[in-house]
């Protein structure tokens, strides 16, 4: 295939995510959303640029989700926090979204937000995952069972929901680890995911996970976006996510979802892997 048919095919997906958003039916059309983030990149001018990545990425994930997900399908609701007692990493741009989002409380003595988290979190820095569901250890933002930053919160939370009660709680005292979970949800949280870290890699940015708890503490700083801006490595001391031997096989389809989106959003030839290529 020329490149001049690519170039018209694509012009057609980015159309369509341009009409209608992210479609999972379509996922595709998250080239669109890729070439978004990349221009949100490239905007040196935006000193919140990395923010407002975050931000386009919940909210993509927000409207597939209304359109996309099966009504009343899942479990969950406010107050039931048996889920936020593990280890959630975060890219840049959801640390950074995050920290804007909290700053206000941060910095209000009289709100009571700042010295809870704060306690909290220095009780899950570093720990494993098994360490944290061992402990029975809650998310540093997780509040009187609620989630104290619902509209901002990572990517991970939004598309981790439970169809069974009963399968939270018995996770919870580690009786079952087997959770009932939405496939669409999840496949749109995989997606997104794989966009947000090809347009980080396609600008050559920083794409790793970090611990949420300890990159929130950093990244709260009014200062810090911009530091990380202009070059200083301020996560440096965060625990980064650890691919294991376990996932190997789910770390290398990642990597090949990752490396296509980034060929195929700018009509480039697509690398072997299983998911998409052009029409021969």
């Amino acid at each position: 295939m020329s490149r001049d048919q690519r170039r018209a095919i694509l012009k057609d997906i980015v159309k369509d995510y341009q009409r209608g958003g992210f479609n999972p039916d379509r996922f595709v059309t998250v080239f669109g959303l890729v070439r978004d983030l990349v221009d949100i990149f490239e905007d040196t001018r935006n000193p919140k640029r990395m923010s407002d990545a975050g931000a386009l990425v919940m909210k993509t994930y927000d409207a597939a989700a209304r359109k996309h997900s099966t009504p009343n399908e899942l479990a969950c609701k406010k107050g039931c926090g048996y889920c936020c007692h593990t280890r959630v990493t975060v890219t840049v741009p959801e640390a950074f979204l995050l920290a804007r989002a909290v700053r206000a409380q941060w910095e209000d003595p009289a709100h009571p937000f700042k010295g809870r988290f704060q306690a909290q979190e220095t009780v899950t820095r570093g720990l494993s995952v098994a360490e944290r569901f061992a402990g029975r250890t809650a998310c540093p933002i997780l509040l009187d069972g609620s989630c104290s930053q619902y509209e901002p919160r990572p990517l991970t939370c939004r598309a981790y929901g439970s169809k069974n009660l009963v399968a939270c709680i018995e996770l919870y005292n580690q009786v079952s680890h087997n959770i009932p979970q939405s496939q669409t949800s999840q496949m749109m949280r995989s997606i997104i995911f794989a966009g947000l870290t090809a347009a980080l890699k396609h600008c050559k940015l920083d794409s790793t996970g970090y611990e949420l708890g300890h990159a929130l503490t950093v990244a709260v700083d009014r200062g810090a976006e911009a530091r990380w801006l202009a070059g200083e490595n301020i996560f440096a001391d965060v625990a980064p996510e650890v691919r294991t031997a376990e996932r190997s096989e789910g770390h290398k389809s990642f990597d090949e979802l990752v490396n296509a989106l980034m060929a195929g959003a700018y009509g480039k030839d697509i690398p072997p892997n299983p998911y998409f290529t052009w029409p021969a």
